[in-house]
Parts: structure tokens; sequence; C-alpha cells
């Protein structure tokens, strides 16, 4: 026992340890969903042990004093609902770095902060009775993340401005009961993530929204769903000069102000369900992808042809919108000038051809250099958050694709509509209505299939396009200007700046060398 070195126990049962547990060399104790109320009694020393994770213990009510854990780096107490006493010792360690005690529901009070000074993230997000921020005594120049969404407090002090200079990343979404935030955020010259969706600051005016008090480094700045009105955002946003992402959705303001207009670097903003939006004739000159989902009172959208950077745009059931097709247009232009990607999310547009899951294309003469890409327009697809959509371009050798293929693509995806689970058909009508409302268009390079070998200006004329989900309608767009090679044109995708998937690429090219195809992997 006393060589022991790692314990992984799932619901430890409810019997505390016993005072001869002592393995000294312990580094690692993890017991997922302990039915413990204490882990010992008293004191007890374990001076190895590194990583103490409780989470979903939720009788635990008490946690050990830390005094005894010297070189304890990470505490996990997440959803210990029944945690009401952390020991004050947590106060004075010097060696934590991550403490996460979100989803303690009963969790009144969290110790004085003494020394914790390498301390770099503290999540309190989600105890509901926790009422006031832990009183900071001391520097906390290593702590980048803070999150207290969901808590009860009602006040921010001016100590988090003085001790916590470093902070990246300040979370205080939806904390109903903020009452105030004191002025000397400005002081937090690192923060670049503050988000503070969720309040009521048209309600409480005490809550300033002023603007120049906050980091001038921001990059980030959540103020959904805050009733933000028409005047209630200020003009002065456009001091933030590092801002690229701007989420005002779920707010009741009709027009955009004139300061976000002039806002040097914004990237993204997202609009969605401002319910009372009636117009966007401007947008910020740098702006790269604009979701306005279910504004259902915007009827008016300017030339968006006038953003050299814009390529993805978001208007589901926008339905006063008009001129749909001009949207599609002013953006095509300006993007296949730029060889690059567009995706566009519409709630309708005029006829763009037949639509099927099987399109056959014979490609003309020339047809990369006097066109510059494929225009792909799917309709009739369920409607999820975050859509991912796959196509399949295949290389034909006879000029036309036969009949057994279209078949095997346009075919229903059961043998037969008897033999379709009665669930199955339920679950289908309901999602009928988005089906037909959901237009998706995008617009994919030549420059982007450029390392496909099959792909060749001088040999390859006959394509098909399938897919499985939805119907699909293909066109070529055709270059307002001469290239003399296809691989002259290659593709910055430095350029499609996006927010939502950090890690992946909103249109990801696969080829498959033995079946050579190409998958197109659209996620919108």
């Amino acid at each position: 026992m006393k060589k022991l070195r790692w314990i992984d126990f799932d619901k430890y049962p409810a019997s505390s340890f016993p005072s001869k547990f002592q393995p000294r060399k312990l580094g690692y104790l993890r017991l997922h969903c302990s039915q413990q109320n204490e882990l010992w009694h008293g004191y007890k020393l374990l001076p190895n042990l590194k990583i103490l994770h409780l989470s979903s213990s939720k009788n635990l009510i008490k946690t050990p004093d830390f005094e005894g854990l010297p070189c304890l780096e990470r505490l996990t107490l997440k959803g210990c609902e029944s945690l009401e006493e952390i020991h004050p010792s947590i106060g004075y360690h010097k060696r934590l770095v991550f403490v996460d005690m979100s989803w303690c529901s009963g969790l009144e009070r969290f110790p004085p902060i003494i020394q914790m000074k390498k301390l770099e993230t503290l999540n309190l997000s989600y105890c509901s009775q926790l009422q006031q921020l832990p009183d900071i005594q001391s520097n906390m120049d290593s702590l980048v993340t803070l999150d207290l969404s969901d808590t009860g407090i009602e006040i921010i002090p001016p100590l988090i401005g003085r001790f916590c200079t470093n902070l990246v990343s300040f979370d205080l979404r939806n904390c109903h009961k903020l009452k105030r935030i004191e002025g000397n955020l400005h002081l937090l010259k690192n923060v670049k993530f503050l988000y503070l969706g969720g309040n009521n600051f048209h309600q409480d005016l005490s809550v300033s929204l002023k603007l120049p008090q906050y980091p001038r480094f921001l990059r980030k700045l959540d103020l959904s769903d805050c009733k933000l009105g028409d005047g209630d955002i200020p003009y002065d946003i456009h001091y933030l000069l590092n801002l690229q992402v701007l989420d005002l959705s779920y707010n009741i303001f009709s027009r955009l102000p004139s300061g976000i207009l002039r806002n040097p670097g914004l990237k993204f903003l997202n609009l969605s369900y401002c319910t009372s939006l009636v117009e966007l004739l401007h947008l910020p000159s740098s702006i790269a992808i604009l979701k306005a989902n279910r504004c259902y009172s915007l009827e008016r959208l300017g030339d968006l042809s006038d953003y050299k950077c814009l390529w993805k745009v978001s208007l589901l059931d926008c339905y006063k919108l008009i001129y749909s097709n001009r949207v599609l247009n002013s953006m095509l232009e300006e993007n296949a000038a730029a060889d690059r990607f567009m995706s566009v999310l519409v709630p309708n547009v005029e006829s763009l051809g037949a639509f099927t899951r099987f399109v056959p294309m014979q490609l003309p003469h020339n047809w990369y250099n006097d066109f510059t890409g494929f225009l792909l327009v799917v309709r009739d697809i369920p409607w999820i958050q975050k859509i991912t959509f796959e196509i399949v371009i295949k290389q034909e050798m006879s000029t036309c694709p036969t009949l057994q293929n279209k078949a095997k693509y346009d075919k229903p995806k059961y043998e037969s509509e008897r033999k379709v689970p009665e669930k199955k058909k339920e679950e289908e009508r309901s999602r009928e209505y988005h089906r037909e409302q959901i237009v998706m268009v995008g617009y994919v390079p030549f420059s982007s299939l450029s390392h496909i070998p099959w792909l060749n200006p001088a040999h390859t004329k006959n394509i098909t396009f399938h897919t499985n989900e939805g119907v699909l309608s293909v066109s070529l767009v055709r270059s307002k200007r001469k290239v003399d090679d296809l691989s002259e044109r290659p593709i910055d995708y430095s350029e499609c700046w996006n927010e939502e998937y950090k890690d992946t690429k909103i249109f990801e090219i696969v080829y498959d060398s033995k079946s050579s195809e190409i998958q197109i992997v659209w996620r919108h």
C-alpha cells in the first residue's frame, strides 16, 4: 500500500478512507461518483498527490485539509452538488494550477484567496448559491481563466482588476442577480474573451456598458440575450481595436449602431434571433462571417459585394428578406474573383435548375480558362445547429453516365415506402417543414481541386456529382479573367476566417486514390 501511485475507482462506497491509509507515493486519486460524505477524517499527509478528481460525488459535503496535499496541482469537484464546505487551507495552496468546482449547487462561498500564486484556471460556473466572488488578497499573476457563469454573484468588486491583471478569459454569462460591475476592468489589459450574455443590462443601469472602461485588447465580446434595444449598445464600441468576434444575438434592437460599422477588425458578427432587426444596410468592412438566423423582421440587406472578406452568411427563416438571389450574386462575384470558398444559407432562392441526387456534367472546352469553379445548391436537408453535408465527384469515362448510376443515387433511402417504420415516418414528417425551407449555396473554386490527379484541364470532360442527403444542383461560374493553368491560382485558406470550426475547415476536399472519388465535406 505504501508504494501505491495510482487509484481510479468509480462509485466508491460511502465509508471514508481509514486512518491507516497512508500511500506516501500516491500521485493520482480519482473517485468518480463516490458515495462518501468526506474522503477521510482529519488531517492526512499525501506528499506526492498531484491530481485529485472527485467529480459527481453527490454525497460529498466537505473537502479534505489541503495542507496535507502540498504538491496538489489539479483539483476537480465538478458536480458535487451537496458540497458545502471547502477547507480554508485551499486559499494558501501555492501549487494548485487548476480548480474546477462547477455544478456544485450547494456551495455558498469560496474561502479567501491568500497565496494561490500558480492558479491558472478557476471554474465556479453553475454554483447557483454562490453570491460573492472569493476575497482575493494577493496577486494572482498566473490566473488566465475565471468562469463565474450561471452563479448567484451580485457584485464584481475592483479586486479583479487589481489582482488578476493577466486574466485572458472572463465568463459572467447568465448571472441573473448581477447588480454591479465595478469600474476597473480596464486594468485587465490581457483579457481577450469577455462573456456577458444573458444579463439584463437594460433593466438595471448600474451595470454599466460604457466600453472605455472595458479591456481595450478584447478579441471576443458576448452580449447575447442582454435585452439591448436601440441606443443601448455604446457608440464607442469601435475603440475595441482588436475585437474580432461580437455576439449580439437574442437582443431587441432594430438597427446596428454606427459604432459597430467603424470597428476596424471585426470578423464574426452574430445577430441571430434579433427579432426586431429590420435592416442591415451596412456591415463592418472587415466582416468575414455573418449569422442572422431567424431575424423575422429583417427586410433589407445591403450590397454584400462591398465586403472583400465576407464568405459565409446564414439567413435561416428570414422570410421577409427580399432578393435572396441578389445576396448570392453579390457574394459570388467577390468570392469567385478571390478564388475563395463561399457558404450561404438562405430561406429561398429563385429556381436554379433541376435538383436531383445525381448530377452529370459535361465540361465544356477550355472549362478551366473560361470558368472559376462550381456553384453547388442544396435543398431539402434537415436543419440542425451545424450542418455537415457530403458531395462526391467522380470522373466518367463515357459522355452519358449510366442510368444504373443515376438510379442508385436517386432512389429513396428505404427500398419501399411500405418498409419505412411508422416512427421514422413521423420523424421525417416533423422535419419536412424545415427541409423545404433550407437552401444552402456553396462555391468551390477549381484551385481547391488542383491536387486531384485526374482533374486535368486537358483531358477531363465528363464528371458526376452525387449526394445521399437532400437534392443538388450544380453549375459552372464564369471567369472574368483569363488564366493559363489550373495550378496558378492556389487558394489561400487563411482568408476563409472562421470562428465556429477552429480545428476543421468549412469545406474540406478529401481524395480517395483507390476509388478516384473526390469527397467535398461541407460544414455550415
